[in-house]
């Protein structure tokens, strides 16, 4: 299954329950005429001439046909997947592809995706439609030399991240011999050169120190107005990388400050953004399943911690959690941090007129909500995320001030923030 817990993977934790709150999969999204193009080019009346002919069923529902392979299998390099998939039976929910580029007992690379760039969810394709999924796999420099699989399947992100269940689409009794005892279908086995020596596992790689920043104390608050006029004396934060630690893309470019007084915590995000969405509007929903800035806090020598999260259209979301994501976020959420925030937009919300350059927040949130105000030279644990609707589910499109990997309640590794006097 899918190797990310979240988001809460997401990716914080995804728990869709809610009245009018509803999945990717579940809810239409507008797409522009570009995404919908996509759409129509992969989603195929008839099976197209394939490098290589298939035939695995998962259930009664799907099955694969076929599939392309292009690149070569180099560490180092990028080879492109396509997958056919014929749809006999529609697969009602939240479903997910998963893709394992694995080497055997030593490293699996986990591509998990909604279908046709994320585009296409599983839980909308429709009886008798053929489509066309291309992942991108981006082979590490230090992959084992040798034999690779690449293994496929179906899993169910709903039941994952409400109750943590594992369900895959089963391997119909005359497929097993194609796949594993764990319903995954070996679509092929490649050999990879220019790697790791046989037998020589890579040394690992440690993770980058936390970040810090110093968090200089104002003798005037900000107006939470959603604009950073008056922020012009504090510094921002790095700019974000993808969780993994991997660069973020240019178009989802973002970054943030931090500042306080002896009443509240003060944070600014600023971000780019070509596509501004979020369909969601009630506070204390999953308002990660579009754009969306996140912060969690952590004060010094406290056990619980804080969630939050803003979105372009004004929603928000406040949490505070006893242990590691404990309790259930539906019950943590009903904490209130009380407070203020403001959003300012470059571009419109769920428009397709295609001016969009980026959005900004400002909030203000009460330290008496947090146990009381830091004093000087304090650190506390901070992270800070944006998720951009594109991939909400997807670790390319999400943004981390400190790369944690895919648990974005993993404050061990978290940002460290000091509380620094003004001058």
């Amino acid at each position: 299954m899918a190797n990310m817990p979240r988001v809460a993977l997401l990716l914080a934790a995804v728990v869709l329950v809610l009245v009018g709150c509803k999945s990717p999969a579940q809810r239409a999204r507008v797409l522009t005429k570009d995404q919908e193009r996509l759409i129509t080019d992969n989603v195929l009346k008839a099976a197209p001439k394939m490098q290589h002919d298939h035939k695995i069923d998962f259930e009664d529902r799907v099955t694969l046909l076929g599939y392309d392979l292009t690149g070569a299998t180099t560490a180092g390099n990028t080879v492109e997947l396509a997958m056919y998939f014929k749809v006999n039976k529609p697969v009602s929910g939240d479903w997910k592809i998963f893709v394992h580029f694995e080497a055997p007992g030593k490293r699996r690379q986990p591509f998990d995706h909604y279908g046709v760039g994320e585009l296409y969810p599983v839980g909308q394709w429709k009886k008798g439609e053929i489509i066309r999924d291309k992942v991108t796999i981006a082979i590490p420099k230090d992959w084992p030399n040798g034999k690779t699989q690449l293994l496929v399947g179906f899993f169910d992100w709903g039941a994952w991240s409400k109750a943590s269940q594992n369900r895959r689409l089963k391997l119909a009794a005359g497929s097993k011999k194609h796949g594993t005892a764990d319903d995954r279908a070996l679509v092929t086995t490649v050999e990879v050169t220019g790697g790791a020596k046989p037998g020589k596992r890579p040394a690992p790689q440690a993770r980058a120190p936390a970040p810090t920043y110093q968090a200089m104390k104002q003798s005037k608050a900000p107006m939470i107005d959603g604009k950073l006029d008056d922020w012009a004396g504090v510094r921002p934060t790095a700019l974000f990388k993808q969780p993994d630690g991997r660069p973020l893309n240019k178009a989802y470019e973002t970054a943030a400050r931090i500042t306080w007084d002896d009443t509240h915590l003060y944070v600014a995000f600023e971000t780019k953004d070509d596509d501004i969405r979020n369909t969601h509007t009630a506070n204390d929903t999953t308002l990660w399943e579009g754009d969306v800035v996140e912060m969690f806090v952590q004060p010094a020598g406290s056990a619980a911690y804080y969630e939050f999260q803003w979105t372009p259209n004004n929603a928000t979301f406040d949490a505070k959690f006893t242990d590691h994501r404990k309790p259930a976020w539906q019950e943590a959420a009903k904490w209130n941090a009380g407070g203020k925030h403001a959003v300012a937009l470059d571009g419109s919300v769920n428009s397709d007129e295609g001016s969009d350059k980026g959005w900004t927040v400002e909030a203000a949130i009460p330290f008496s909500a947090l146990g009381g105000a830091p004093t000087a030279g304090a650190t506390w644990t901070i992270n800070l995320y944006r998720i951009d609707s594109k991939g909400t589910h997807n670790l390319a499109f999400m943004g981390a001030w400190a790369p944690v990997g895919g648990d974005f309640h993993g404050l061990k590794d978290a940002g460290k923030v000091t509380f620094v006097a003004g001058q």
